[in-house]
């Protein structure tokens, strides 16, 4: 593969990733719902191929009994979570505000940490500051947050990537005149 063609590619995900993030931006709520169906059906297959699996190792494995626990207990939930979608959601959003929450915990021990080694260290203190703030909005928000949080962090995350890979192309088309 040419330089030429691999940084066609490089632009064609990054206008790719822009569009996805902007209509994820754009429908926060569905793809909210939508990601939650994913988290469902990815349990309940995994469930399935536990159980099968198991099933099928049953001679080969000590524990497949457990295997078989945790297959059903995975379908049972894939199940029970796609019929219950504000609650899939309103669990899920929780999990991203506690990590929040606790990742601004990490960040103010790394700024403590780091005072007398780096000379910017108080800025983590900032970062670990907006961290706990957006665990805390998110966390005090539920359930109501749960239908937009997860469609707009998506949405940012695709956004920035398809940036990114846009300005890895531009950065480079001059090097391989492109």
């Amino acid at each position: 593969m040419t330089e030429k063609k691999f940084l066609s590619f490089i632009l064609t995900e990054g206008i790719i990733l822009m569009i996805l993030g902007l209509g994820m931006l754009m429908l926060p709520k569905l793809t909210s719902l939508t990601f939650g169906i994913m988290i469902c059906a990815a349990f309940f297959v995994y469930g399935i191929y536990k159980i099968v699996n198991a099933a099928l190792t049953r001679n080969y494995t000590r524990h497949f009994i457990l295997n078989i626990i945790l297959g059903v207990i995975l379908t049972v939930l894939g199940v029970l979570l796609f019929f219950a979608p504000r609650f899939n959601l309103i669990l899920i959003t929780a999990v991203i505000g506690v990590y929040f929450l606790l990742e601004s915990v990490s960040t103010t021990a790394f700024a403590i940490q780091t005072r007398k080694t780096l000379y910017l260290w108080w800025s983590n203190l900032f970062v670990a500051l907006l961290q706990f703030l957006i665990g805390f909005i998110i966390i005090m928000g539920l359930p109501g947050t749960a239908f937009w949080v997860v469609g707009m962090l998506a949405g940012i995350n695709f956004l920035i990537a398809g940036m990114i890979m846009i300005s890895l192309f531009i950065s480079n088309k001059y090097v391989y005149n492109i």
